[in-house]
């Protein structure tokens, strides 16, 4: 059964970490979030209080090693997150977004209602340095998103109804 999908958008580093920590307060999981950010933020994004202090590297391959410096389930995610092109995807997104027709991130997730030109404009806005935080689940549980992530003040929340 094709489930919906809340997007959270955030231009600043501190709302966005912010917004992580509440959906793990809340008892969301790692197979209901999703995060995607340009690669060269990902040591802003972790959440958690054991940050690394040491200079960020290039990570070697296609998977980075950043659970080294994230703290918390959700945090823990960045561990298995896949560089696709200059943006870092973690969460269930990264097996979607692999099989994608063209690698595009954020037009796998067209299932989830997201139309492409739409994707497009996040892609774009990610590029430019917002993050995202995509929920999916049961009508009730991304209700419950919603209100906890208003909460965080994002630039954006769109909820998007799976395609028939």
């Amino acid at each position: 059964m094709p489930q919906e999908c809340l997007i959270a958008e955030f231009t600043d580093v501190t709302s966005f970490r912010t917004a992580l920590e509440v959906l793990e307060k809340s008892q969301f999981s790692e197979r209901d979030v999703s995060l995607v950010t340009k690669s060269d933020q990902v040591s802003e994004s972790v959440i958690g209080d054991t940050k690394d202090t040491k200079p960020a590297s290039p990570p070697a391959g296609k998977t980075t090693g950043a659970a080294t410096i994230a703290g918390g389930t959700l945090g823990a995610m960045l561990g298995t997150a896949t560089l696709m092109g200059p943006m870092l995807v973690a969460g269930p997104l990264i097996g979607m977004a692999a099989g994608a027709a063209g690698g595009s991130v954020l037009s796998a997730i067209e299932s989830w209602g997201v139309h492409r030109d739409v994707g497009k404009g996040y892609e774009e806005r990610v590029r430019n340095g917002s993050q995202l935080i995509v929920l999916t689940g049961k009508d009730i549980d991304l209700s419950e998103g919603e209100q906890l992530l208003k909460t965080c003040g994002p630039k954006s929340l769109e909820r998007f109804q799976p395609v028939a």
